[in-house]
């Protein structure tokens, strides 16, 4: 392992999480041998500096309070971020995150009127937006225009 290589990985990591996948991409992109990269990113684990984990786990309540839900998530981690499937849904296991209550202030701040009956058109528009934003069914379905605006405090 070079000190450069070291250097250039420990920059990225000081300004924020990376996963594994991601530090792999940029140093190759940067030239480093296979042998650098695999070397750095042992010692950047070893030192508890770089963990998929910890950084799955920033990623999931990050998007979660930016208004998306697990599938989307779960998603952008297995392909862009490069997480593993089982680090993903550890990761899950241990969040406290309330997936209904994010789908239902998505779904007030989106479509302030949700609540009023809706035709067949304007549910499927809600529903279209709720499932490429990642939310399941069950978290919003029950949410929408079936009556009046007391019925859900």
């Amino acid at each position: 392992m070079t000190t450069l290589a070291f250097s250039y990985a420990v920059n990225l990591l000081s300004r924020r999480e990376y996963s594994e996948f991601e530090i792999r991409c940029k140093m190759q992109e940067k030239t480093f041998s296979e042998q650098e990269i695999e070397d750095t990113l042992a010692q950047l684990q070893q030192k508890n500096w770089q963990s998929d984990k910890r950084f799955t786990e920033n990623y999931l309540r990050a998007r979660a309070q930016r208004g998306y839900g697990v599938n989307r998530i779960k998603q952008e981690l297995r392909q862009l971020k490069g997480i593993l499937p089982e680090t993903i849904d550890e990761a899950l296991m241990e969040c406290d995150i309330d997936w209904s209550e994010i789908a239902l202030n998505v779904l007030a701040k989106k479509f302030p009127d949700y609540r009023t009956r809706q035709d067949a058109k304007n549910k499927q528009k809600i529903w279209r937006y709720m499932l490429s934003h990642g939310f399941f069914a069950e978290d919003f379905a029950d949410f929408i225009g079936n009556g009046t605006e007391d019925e859900f405090y």
